[in-house]
């Protein structure tokens, strides 16, 4: 949904929409004259057999009765018919009449299959359609006389070939003559409306990723936070860097003191002296001695022991 939305609003848009709608209506009548007009002419006939059928009395005196050859269509007028369009959709053929592979002039000739007239009754009767299309209206007309004219002479010519009695020759009578060329209109109107839709989706999807583009840039400039400000000096300058931050005074940890299984200090077993030597050089404290001498004083550490039990 959001996709047909951005498309509807690119559209809405004076700058897009118009300017895209212009060019594309440009591109489209550009094409429509740059494509070449096709003219096509047709003509469709079929193959029947003389009043006097297909049989030939060996008897002059006693002749055969006459029939109404409308009403004498049969499987070997549709045989008939077949070999006709497959002898004249021959390289060769088509180079008697003109047209060259790949070139400006196409000719078809079938049994009435790509005409939607004769679609529906074409299995039922022996028909030859001759189409052709060409980017000159004379050129088209004058190759369905050249392809009418050879169907009746390669008709004739095969029949010659068997020996067949001439009054029991199949004829090629015409059904719709061969017509005006009419202009093929369909060509450019497919090619014009191309053109356009290519160059609406092609413009579309150019105006869509460059809105994309300028979206994205403007999301990246959006989560970059702004500079701090400056002060006279060129440094960066801001409010929480006039005072330093407080350092928090560093904390004095001593191991704790290592105890057994005894509850004793560290120091129970500790037996050493302490030794405390008393000058007594200038003064005598004490006054009952009579000579000079030096006081020792021996202190003995308490053990942890000793202290809990206190």
């Amino acid at each position: 949904m959001d996709f047909w939305k951005a498309i509807f609003g690119l559209i809405k848009r004076k700058l897009v929409g118009l300017p895209l709608l212009v060019l594309s209506l440009a591109a489209a009548l550009l094409v429509f004259f740059l494509v070449p007009t096709y003219y096509v002419s047709t003509a469709s006939m079929v193959l029947t057999t003389p009043a006097t059928g297909g049989t030939l009395s060996s008897d002059p005196t006693r002749p055969i009765g006459l029939t109404n050859p409308l009403l004498q269509f049969s499987d070997g007028l549709r045989v008939t018919a077949g070999i006709l369009i497959l002898s004249m959709n021959t390289p060769e053929v088509a180079a008697d009449l003109g047209v060259v592979k790949d070139g400006p002039t196409e000719v078809t000739i079938n049994d009435g299959r790509t005409n939607p007239d004769l679609l529906g009754i074409s299995t039922n009767g022996p028909f030859v359609y001759v189409e052709v299309q060409s980017r000159s209206a004379a050129a088209a007309q004058d190759v369905v006389l050249k392809a009418k004219q050879r169907i009746r002479k390669e008709l004739t010519e095969r029949q010659q070939a068997l020996r067949a009695p001439r009054s029991t020759f199949i004829s090629v009578v015409d059904v719709v003559p061969s017509s005006t060329p009419e202009a093929k209109m369909s060509g450019k109107l497919t090619a014009a409306g191309g053109a356009l839709f290519a160059v609406l989706f092609v413009g579309l999807g150019a105006a869509y990723g460059v809105t994309q583009v300028r979206a994205s840039r403007r999301r990246v400039v959006t989560d970059v936070p702004p500079p701090a400000p400056r002060a006279a000096d060129g440094f960066p300058h801001d409010d929480h860097w006039a005072e330093p931050m407080p350092v928090p005074p560093p904390q004095d940890v001593r191991p704790a003191p290592e105890t057994d299984e005894s509850g004793e200090g560290p120091f129970h077993d500790d037996s050493m002296q302490l030794v405390v030597v008393v000058d007594d050089d200038e003064e005598e404290p004490f006054g009952h001695r009579e000579e000079q001498s030096r006081d020792t004083i021996v202190f003995m550490r308490a053990g942890g022991r000793d202290e809990h039990d206190k």
